[in-house]
């Protein structure tokens, strides 16, 4: 009787690529992480209300929003899961958060609110553009349909809130602020993978971020003379920095493992658009033509972008 001679397959090269994972692919599933896009995006739009009832210096409350958001991340810090991320990337992203707030705030300043929020979500744009000028990322169809109607609506937007200003301050520090958003996001997620396998904490990020917006932003406020308020209004707006600022944050951080960065830019888009509906219910403004058209046309983009399949073996190289 001949024995049986077991036939051992040696993988292809092939096999083995299909095998080994992909660094560069989003973890985990996509709907969830469009699930956090979305319940970031509605926290982050809270802003608005409690601008008007506060009432003060838009410097010191940024101010003390990244405070208390910084306080609450250095007490949950412990409980956060993942490394601490590498301070080389932690300093550049501090600096283009801070950035991002300190444009917001000048845009605002120089010009109304509406045109500093409006043109600081032109981050899609910047971070597609971002994405595929540096990190060579191809940007699918179905994304860069999205985000020209995006641009539409955000054009309408501007367009409705445009006072006719002969100051371009405004205007050209809150598209900055939009170009430093798109950067950050992408940064976001360069920050994560650069912590290694596990990704980094994502309460150390907030932390590290919001530390450095107050940080910079204490001297402005010192030196204008508009750091203390009446008790009550630094309460409340230090709570926002937990609620408006830190959990968003962490759910972003979170989801820019689950969905890719431009991707994650379009979902977003829902904070102009509520911000204004919360600001209605809460005080006599009531959004114009321009704001309901503008914002339709951003909740079309939203869900061509959301409703968008999960591809099962992700190309790195395409958003």
């Amino acid at each position: 009787m001949t024995p049986t001679r077991s036939t051992v397959t040696e993988p292809t090269t092939a096999s083995l690529e299909s095998a080994t994972p992909d660094p560069l692919a989003p973890r985990g599933s996509r709907a969830a992480g469009v699930a956090m896009l979305l319940v970031a995006s509605a926290l982050w739009s809270l802003s608005g209300v409690v601008v008007k009832v506060v009432r003060i210096e838009s410097v010191a409350f940024a101010f003390w929003r990244s405070l208390g958001a910084a306080c609450i991340m250095a007490a949950l810090l412990p409980l956060g899961r993942g490394r601490l991320p590498p301070l080389p990337w932690m300093l550049a992203s501090a600096t283009l958060y801070t950035l991002v707030v300190s444009l917001l705030i000048t845009s605002m300043t120089a010009s109304t609110a509406a045109v500093g929020i409006l043109l600081q979500y032109t981050a899609p744009l910047f971070c597609a553009a971002f994405a595929w000028v540096f990190l060579r990322r191809r940007i699918s169809k179905g994304t860069m349909f999205a985000m020209a109607v995006a641009a539409v609506g955000i054009g309408i937007m501007v367009a409705g809130g445009w006072k006719g200003s002969e100051n371009w301050v405004g205007p050209v520090t809150g598209l900055l602020s939009g170009a430093a958003f798109g950067g950050l996001i992408l940064l976001l997620e360069k920050v994560d993978r650069a912590a290694g396998p596990g990704g980094a904490n994502p309460f150390a990020i907030v932390l590290f971020n919001n530390a450095g917006a107050a940080l910079l932003l204490l001297p402005l406020c010192l030196a204008r003379g508009v750091l203390w308020a009446e008790p009550w209004k630094l309460g409340l707006v230090c709570a926002t920095g937990v609620v408006q600022l830190a959990i968003p944050y962490v759910l972003f951080q979170l989801a820019l493992r689950r969905v890719r960065p431009v991707d994650a830019s379009l979902l977003i888009l829902l904070e102009p658009v509520l911000n204004p509906l919360w600001v209605a219910l809460a005080t006599s403004e009531r959004p114009d033509a321009f704001t309901l058209a503008g914002g339709a046309a951003i909740l079309v983009a939203m869900v061509v972008e959301a409703v968008k399949p999960a591809n099962p073996s992700p190309n790195p190289q395409t958003d």
